[in-house]
């Protein structure tokens, strides 16, 4: 029997307590078929069918062009990497899990057992949050993040996002003081997507979703162009936009993701500009070596960063001074140097910008900007007195990065973050930006998860994974461990399974 401290802490078995609401501001669903299949109104069904389209076969963009969905047929006989981290998981097992099913130790049942249901369930996502240590959370979507900027039909992303919204209503309604869902927007009319942002903020939603890329032509700084997609769907184009927003108290929710393989949304056919800073990764390195980076090394972070210094200098955030800016996906360690820098540009340049700015970018910035940060980011942390007030957490559950509150709270006291400032920065911002009370669910940190045999653990895992941090010296033996040749002493749970 463990013994808790009530002013937050370790227990005598090493286990956490957290004296304060934790809120995860950016976790992920997966785009389950419902959407298309329950929510796509009647008459929107042929215009939805021909902008963005998923059934249990494929995923079609445009009407033409095949794209990969989140479901888990596209991913096998590997895990569904949008299912996987969750409760007590971690890089290490989820990486041996995943060579445990290329070597094929593992059954189709098996793999199907660590994925997570909460991503389509919400009464399923709380029991997770609850291992988690999470309270409450805002829920982002997933692969339609990627594909749904590069439709065309503005009519088909009216009656999509409708869809996708009026689900993500119903699934935070299995607990609607915990969950929260953030509101996707039919960008390709600017008329629509000021209709969609008064009807969600009607209906509770806090946060609007963008993505700072320039699909279309429509990189989402173009508040003076007349409509967007050339005029489709009338109003001022992204100023109207921005301007519902703060009229509703929308929360302009910039989310990054990987750079697309971009001639696949037009059939093949290479585009003549760059949609994504992220494809200048691949550019920059031979597809023909070993050499090759893959473009989500730099992604998340150049477009966030391309984002923030045109906000920054431009005189973005005078123009609108009560938005509220929240940017996810994007890991937080840059922020402090690229706005020091943007002060910097903002002095030399005073008398040669064209919109005036009454404010450094530092200062627009503290006053209307939030960063998203995830658990292992230590170099953030130690500059906590940066991010004290303008930082929100991040789970990012349950790809295959994400992570629980309980390993981000042990790495930010490593780090000497004050338990105040920890506060804020795992749940009282996010809960300032989103104007959500404040409710405790869980405060304790829960006992290990009881595992199957063949579920990676114990001292086999501690071996492999000191083995996996130098994969070019140890390749004999992690192959060998994989192929179960001998080079580990098998533990009592997998001589029990036959497993290794």
């Amino acid at each position: 029997m463990s013994t808790t401290n009530v002013q937050g802490g370790p227990s005598l078995d090493g286990r956490l307590t957290k004296p304060f609401p934790v809120f995860d501001c950016d976790a992920h669903i997966n785009d389950p078929l419902e959407i298309w299949s329950e929510y796509v109104a009647d008459a929107d069904r042929e215009v939805v069918r021909s902008f963005y389209w998923q059934d249990e076969h494929q995923t079609i963009l445009n009407g033409r062009t095949l794209v990969m969905g989140g479901q888990s047929h596209y991913f096998r006989p590997l895990y569904n990497p949008i299912l996987m981290a969750g409760p007590q998981m971690n890089k290490a097992i989820i990486r041996k899990l995943m060579m445990d099913v290329v070597t094929g130790k593992l059954s189709e049942e098996q793999v199907r057992a660590v994925e997570h249901d909460g991503a389509v369930d919400g009464t399923a996502r709380c029991v997770d949050m609850d291992l988690m240590g999470i309270d409450q959370v805002m829920v982002i979507p997933s692969m339609m993040v990627m594909h749904v900027p590069f439709g065309e039909n503005p009519d088909g992303a009216r009656g999509f996002a409708r869809a996708y919204n009026n689900w993500a209503r119903d699934y935070c309604s299995a607990a609607p003081d915990r969950l929260f869902p953030a509101a996707w927007l039919p960008l390709q009319s600017s008329a629509y997507t000021v209709e969609e942002i008064r009807r969600t903020a009607a209906l509770g939603f806090r946060m609007g979703l963008i993505r700072p890329i320039d699909a279309r032509h429509q990189y989402p700084n173009r508040i003076g162009v007349g409509g967007l997609m050339g005029g489709v769907g009338g109003g001022a184009g992204w100023d109207d936009v921005y301007k519902a927003m703060e009229e509703t108290e929308m929360v302009l929710g910039v989310h990054t993701f990987p750079a697309p393989m971009v001639p696949d949304y037009y059939d093949g056919e290479p585009l003549d500009y760059v949609v994504s800073p992220g494809e200048l990764n691949v550019a920059a390195t031979d597809p023909k070596t070993d050499q090759r980076m893959e473009s989500q090394a730099l992604t998340f972070i150049f477009e966030a960063q391309a984002w923030l210094v045109q906000v920054l200098l431009s005189g973005f955030l005078d123009r609108y001074p009560k938005l509220q800016m929240a940017i996810l996906e994007s890991n937080s360690s840059w922020v402090p140097s690229v706005v020091a820098h943007c002060d910097r540009l903002f002095k030399l340049h005073a008398r040669e910008r064209r919109t005036q700015a009454s404010r450094l970018p530092s200062e627009a910035f503290a006053e209307q900007c939030f960063i998203a940060f995830e658990s292992d980011e230590a170099p953030s942390f130690r500059q906590w007195q940066f991010f004290e007030d303008c930082s929100i957490w991040s789970s990012d559950a349950y790809h295959t990065d994400g992570a629980d509150v309980w390993s981000a709270m042990r790495e930010m006291r490593a780090c000497g973050v004050p338990e105040e400032a920890q506060a804020k920065m795992l749940g009282a911002n996010a809960r300032r930006l989103y104007r959500i009370e404040a409710k405790t669910f869980v405060s304790e940190e829960p006992p290990p998860i009881e595992r199957p045999s063949w579920f990676p653990q114990g001292e086999e895992l501690e071996r492999f994974t000191k083995l996996v941090k130098d994969p070019r010296r140890h390749m004999d033996e992690i192959i060998a461990m994989l192929t179960g040749n001998g080079a580990s002493a098998p533990t009592s749970a997998s001589t029990s399974s036959g497993a290794y």
